[in-house]
């Protein structure tokens, strides 16, 4: 399982690829600070007559990079739950698999996703982008492990999956916050989170 490139639909998108590129390796490198348009259209090798020719400011920039990222984390999920790759996995391998994953993702992804929580505090276009990538991944991620519904305890599998998915976002978007904020005290290894979300997830549904 790997993050997924969402594919350009046209040629003419390769500047803009490459300038969104440019500005997602900067905030990686420098921090959102960094992203101004000399230095992104320096880093991608373009012009900034042909920065404006696609933005006409750096926010717009930005929200195009994560619209990007929200494309790019449907088709992720869209690659990883395709069934003929999970064919006779039981239930709980999957959910170990999947949170692994989410681990590492969440944790190699996690300087641009502070970034554009910092670039868009209050704008309640980015909210609602990104509700709506969250609803769709849940969907997704719902219909995939309701595929091994017999192996579910719970009463109320439809609700609990939806449940148990909030659980593990939600944990995993707070570490970030809290090591962006350089709290010691709340240091978890990547390890140690697998195994006690494993727990919480399987212990939850009732594998």
């Amino acid at each position: 399982m790997q993050w997924v490139k969402a594919p350009l639909q046209e040629r003419s998108q390769k500047t803009l690829a490459r300038l969104l590129d440019a500005a997602e390796g900067i905030i990686r490198e420098r921090g959102l600070d960094a992203v101004t348009i000399p230095e992104v259209v320096r880093v991608a090798g373009s012009s900034v007559g042909s920065f404006y020719a696609r933005f006409p400011d750096k926010k717009a920039l930005l929200d195009t990079l994560h619209e990007r990222a929200c494309a790019e984390s449907l088709a992720t999920a869209d690659r990883a739950l395709d069934p003929a790759l999970w064919s006779g996995a039981p239930l709980g391998q999957m959910i170990r698999v999947m949170i692994a994953f989410a681990v590492r993702l969440f944790g190699s992804r996690k300087t641009i996703m502070n970034a554009f929580n910092q670039a868009f505090a209050g704008d309640p276009g980015f909210a609602t982008r990104r509700a709506r990538t969250a609803v769709a991944l849940g969907q997704r991620l719902s219909a995939f492990l309701l595929q091994r519904r017999e192996s579910i305890g719970h009463p109320n599998p439809e609700m609990a999956i939806p449940m148990a998915l909030r659980i593990v976002a939600a944990t995993l978007e707070q570490r970030n916050a809290l090591e962006a904020a350089e709290v010691p005290e709340v240091v978890v290894s990547d390890e140690a989170l697998e195994t006690e979300l494993v727990r919480v997830v399987e212990g939850y549904l009732g594998i």
